[in-house]
């Protein structure tokens, strides 16, 4: 069973920088996207003009031509609903995103 916990889309964004590593399963919910599948790398930098960037790597589930997508979660944070997260070592997590005001 997996621990569930509900967080604004900043916390969320923080929670994948600080806790999802490589080799990490994970199912992210956007928009009308649904992402599963395996974690290569997660990046974060500050881009140019000051903008943040926290992009995660992932290895799509299944057989599709791209298998492998880059997430910028900064620049999708609004639509994001919902982050599971299935550590190689470690308890299960499923992050429900609260309302997150638009700057």
């Amino acid at each position: 069973m997996a621990k569930e916990l509900t967080m604004d889309c900043e916390e969320a964004i923080e929670y994948v920088k600080k806790n999802i590593k490589p080799f990490d399963k994970v199912e992210m919910s956007y928009n009308r996207v649904f992402t599963p599948g395996e974690v290569i790398n997660v990046e974060t930098c500050v881009l140019k003009g000051g903008r943040k960037s926290c992009t995660v790597m992932v290895h799509l589930d299944g057989d599709t031509i791209h298998s492998t997508v880059d997430i910028d979660l900064e620049e999708i944070k609004y639509d994001l609903i919902e982050v599971r997260h299935c550590p190689k070592d470690g308890e299960e997590v499923l992050i429900a995103i609260d309302t997150c005001e638009e700057e």
